[in-house]
């Protein structure tokens, strides 16, 4: 039957209203998007490899399930305030302004900090069940990333990305201690690499995307010092990350299929950052940019083959 007269306006007028049925999957997708599910998933991954290391090989089902669950739900919902936060922003930059909440894909946005919030708390309490060490390092890295990275530095100061790389390092020491609450050299080191690598990895994108965070008022490095000694303090992050990476190899008592990951890994790392500083422009910031995702990638499942075929069982 058809909507009479009095209510037809009610499902055409507002961006609150009811959704068709071929609108909602489409705005379900975009809410989803909030969550940046491709960082998140190398996050959670970080955590995963991370309790894989400390267990020495397989670690049992259950602390593997609870901890993914919790880093995704944490993880996600300090996304989706992140986005929420820099709405304003994300509408100057070419890279971002297709974000979800910039082009209004997603109706009523102010349910978007209550469900970050809810998913954040979710997380930290899920956490809990496996001990009050995870759940500190998934509170943590959740209010690095939203508070202190985002709130706080972010806009007062280059340091903002080198403070929120910490974000990162909790991800992998809440995945360590879901097995070993101990946190001994090795786990401080794994946690040492992302902290490096974090640098390395935006700071490269800033140079490639300069005029967007000109634009948008943002001071990252290159913004503050220009591309050529921000591609200098990139390229220097690259050489830690990569002898971290070394260092932990051998401190961790890893195997060759570890070593092997590591090295390869680290040089094609090591020779993308020395083209970017030889000749610091948006395409080989981009390069190295590109390229230091897959490096964490390669380094962590390196990690994995040696726990999981070379690791005490």
């Amino acid at each position: 039957m058809a909507a009479s007269p009095s209510i037809r306006p009610l499902l055409t007028s507002t961006p609150d209203a009811l959704f068709a049925p071929g609108d909602l999957g489409r705005t379900l997708f975009a809410f989803l998007s909030l969550s940046k599910p491709r960082i998140v998933s190398l996050v959670v991954f970080t955590a995963v490899v991370a309790c894989f290391a400390a267990a020495g090989g397989t670690p049992p089902l259950g602390t593997v399930l609870v901890l993914t669950a919790s880093g995704l739900l944490a993880t996600g919902g300090a996304a989706m305030l992140n986005q929420y936060l820099d709405r304003d922003i994300d509408a100057l930059m070419q890279r971002t302004r297709r974000r979800a909440l910039v082009t209004g894909q997603v109706p009523s946005r102010g349910w978007v900090p209550v469900v970050g919030v809810a998913l954040v708390a979710s997380g930290v309490v899920g956490a809990a069940a496996l001990n009050l060490v995870v759940s500190a390092f998934v509170a943590a890295g959740a209010g690095i990333y939203v508070v202190v990275y985002t709130l706080w530095l972010k806009r007062r100061t280059w340091l903002n990305i080198v403070v929120g790389g910490a974000a990162g390092s909790a991800a992998v020491l809440g995945g360590w201690a879901a097995v070993d609450p101990g946190l001994g050299p090795s786990p401080w080191l794994m946690a040492a690499l992302v902290f490096f690598w974090t640098p390395a990895h935006f700071w490269s994108l800033a140079v490639a995307r300069s005029d967007d965070y000109r634009r948008a008022g943002v001071p990252m490095l290159p913004v503050v010092v220009g591309p050529a000694r921000a591609a200098s303090w990139a390229v220097g992050h690259i050489f830690l990350t990569v002898a971290t990476s070394l260092a932990l190899g051998f401190v961790a008592g890893w195997g060759a299929v570890y070593s092997l990951g590591a090295i390869l890994a680290g040089a094609r790392f090591s020779a993308l950052g020395m083209a970017f500083l030889r000749r610091p422009s948006p395409d080989s910031g981009w390069a190295v940019f590109k390229f230091s995702g897959p490096y964490l990638g390669i380094v962590f499942v390196a990690v994995l083959v040696d726990q999981l075929f070379l690791g005490s069982h």
